[in-house]
């Protein structure tokens, strides 16, 4: 009966001494995020909904794995109606996703 309780020590230690060296590994291995405060530019023209959409999505991609900004912001240049619509969805459903209009951008100059 000892056997069988050194045994089964011997595994739960084993266990949590590979789960701690995992978690330490894949720590080290991971990139840092930089906290900042820094927006990303998307501009978007008539036609550009599919391509915003990509675009948006990849840069969420790239916030999440490397950091190094913090907001994505569509700015209008002309959009069109589907384009605007693919941006409003983008925005909502998104974290830190904004639209923005040339308008806005000139009245805090």
């Amino acid at each position: 009966m000892q056997l069988l309780e050194d045994g089964a020590i011997a595994v739960l230690a084993a266990l949590g001494l590979v789960t701690l060296c995992y978690a330490l590994i894949s720590a080290l291995l991971r990139p840092r995020r930089r906290e900042t405060n820094a927006a990303v530019l998307v501009p978007c023209r008539a036609g550009g909904g599919a391509q915003l959409e990509a675009t948006v999505r990849a840069l969420e991609r790239a916030r999440y794995e490397y950091g190094g900004f913090r907001h994505i912001v569509i700015l209008d240049r002309g959009m069109d109606a589907h384009a605007r619509a693919v941006a409003a969805v983008l925005c909502r459903e998104a974290f830190d996703v904004t639209l923005c209009g040339e308008d806005d951008l000139s009245k805090e100059n």
